[in-house]
C-alpha cells in the first residue's frame, strides 16, 4: 500500500505539508493537533492511506458483525411479520447484553410496532371525540381509515429494509415520524 498523499495541490500552490501562506489564518479548531492541525499538512494518518475509511465497509458503530448476529437481527423483522411485536420483544430481552447489533434490530422493530400502535390509537382517539360530538360514526371512518391503510404498507416496507439491511451487517435507522426511539 503507498502511504504517500495524493497528487493533489494545495489550494494556495504549496507543496502538501509546506507552511501556510502569509497573512492565512487557519479555521476555528485547526492548529491544535501534529504538524500544526493545518488541513493539508502534518498529523498522522490512518492506517489504509488517505480519505474518510476503508474503501467498501459501510459504517457499523457496534464494531465487526458475527454471521448469527445477522441471523438474529433478521428473525426480528421477519417474526414480527408472522407473530407480532412479541417476537422482537423476547428477542430483544434474551439478547440485549449479548449483543448490541441484535439489541439494536430488536429495539427498532419494537419500535415500528409501539409507533404503529400509539398512530393507531391517536387516530381512534380523535375520531372517537368527533363521531360523539357530530353523533355520526364517519369521523371515526375518515379518521381512522386512511392511517390504516398508510400503515399497512408502511410496515412492510419497514419491516422488509429493516430485514434486507440486518441481513447485510448494517445498523439502520428508520425516520422518526416513521418510527419513534421509544426503545433503545
Amino acid at each position: 500500500m503507498n502511504d504517500q498523499p495524493p497528487p493533489y495541490h494545495s489550494p494556495y500552490g504549496q507543496a502538501p505539508g509546506a507552511p501556510p501562506p502569509p497573512g492565512y489564518t487557519p479555521p476555528p479548531g485547526y492548529g491544535s493537533g501534529p504538524g500544526g492541525g493545518y488541513p493539508y499538512g502534518g498529523g498522522p494518518q490512518p492506517p489504509w492511506g488517505y480519505g474518510y475509511g476503508p474503501p467498501g465497509v459501510p459504517p457499523n458503530p457496534q464494531g465487526p458483525v458475527r454471521p448469527d448476529d445477522t441471523t438474529w437481527a433478521l428473525m426480528c423483522y421477519v417474526l414480527t411479520i408472522a407473530v407480532g411485536f412479541l417476537a422482537p420483544l423476547v428477542l430483544y430481552f434474551v439478547k440485549k447484553n449479548e449483543s448490541p447489533f441484535v439489541r439494536h434490530h430488536a429495539a427498532q422493530s419494537l419500535n415500528v410496532q409501539l409507533t404503529y400502535l400509539l398512530h393507531i390509537i391517536i387516530a381512534l382517539a380523535v375520531g372517537g371525540v368527533l363521531a360523539v360530538v357530530f353523533q355520526h360514526p364517519a369521523p371515526l371512518v375518515i379518521c381512522l381509515v386512511p392511517v390504516l391503510l398508510f400503515h399497512m404498507v408502511a410496515q412492510w416496507v419497514l419491516l422488509i429494509l429493516g430485514a434486507v439491511r440486518a441481513h447485510q451487517g448494517v445498523a439502520n435507522r428508520f425516520p422518526t415520524w416513521l418510527c419513534f426511539r421509544m426503545v433503545r
